[in-house]
């Protein structure tokens, strides 16, 4: 079904990773298969986590490729753009946890497909860069220019903008684009791990908070106030609340069952 992407699934991991060797550069088509995909993710409940990576090791993702012409009529570049924001929009709104596992470049539309995920993993090896300033180019996609100062800072997303270098993953995590940097050899078995434990959390819990913390810097506090009350009541007595709990005080791990 899909050219440039694969998707794959592990009990209630699935995973979806940008299949475009060797950097991994994303298509009108490839963000089109990616919204698809993560269509068909929001609606499958047997996944309780995606990963969202690139193939092989040199690149997460490096950038946008417009080789592939997009289905819309009209100006190519807008309808690349619109696409790139929709899928940003959908990430970052998706109701279940997305972890962005990041080796090697992350450049571009690749900065920010994996910047606009919940949780960011990073090997040792990767390198992020928002050089467009030095391509005469202005991000477009709804992170450097709108999310980014929301998510690190104004004074770290100028530095990065306006600067233009390499951002080793090290410093990076220091700036709050990363949540942990892992030797390469290990990155493989820490990704396993982490979206295992992810994968176990209370479906509607994950929900709430994406949903309060992406409302707060698009609509503000209050709305995000609004958010943890509506949550609140509706997963109270719940099957996963009172599993919760029940498994809390018999010591053993939670099933929960996002109702």
């Amino acid at each position: 079904m899909f050219q440039t992407i694969r998707l794959d699934h592990a009990e209630r991991i699935s995973t979806i990773t940008i299949n475009r060797p060797p950097l991994n550069t994303v298509s009108p088509r490839a963000l089109d298969e990616l919204l698809v995909a993560f269509g068909e993710l929001a609606r499958r409940d047997e996944t309780r986590c995606v990963v969202l990576t690139g193939s092989g090791t040199r690149a997460f993702c490096a950038g946008a490729n417009l080789d592939d012409k997009p289905k819309e009529d009209g100006d190519p570049s807008v309808a690349f753009r619109e696409a790139g924001r929709a899928l940003v929009d959908r990430i970052e709104t998706f109701p279940k946890p997305v972890i962005a596992a990041i080796r090697g470049w992350c450049i571009g539309g690749g900065f920010a497909i994996a910047e606009a995920c919940d949780v960011r993993i990073a090997s040792d090896t990767a390198k992020f860069r928002t050089g467009d300033a030095y391509l005469g180019i202005v991000p477009s996609w709804g992170m450097s220019l709108v999310r980014l100062c929301h998510y690190i800072g104004r004074n770290r997303a100028l530095d990065m903008l306006i600067l233009g270098e390499d951002i080793a993953a090290a410093e990076a995590k220091d700036l709050g684009l990363v949540s942990r940097v892992v030797a390469d050899e290990k990155f493989d078995a820490e990704i396993a791990s982490i979206s295992a434990r992810v994968a176990t959390g209370a479906p509607l819990v994950f929900r709430s908070i994406k949903e309060a913390i992406h409302s707060q810097y698009v609509q503000g506090v209050e709305a995000a106030r609004h958010l943890e009350t509506y949550w609140s009541e509706r997963t109270q007595g719940s099957h996963d609340y009172n599993e919760g709990i029940a498994a809390f005080k018999e010591k053993r791990k939670p099933r929960f069952e996002g109702r």
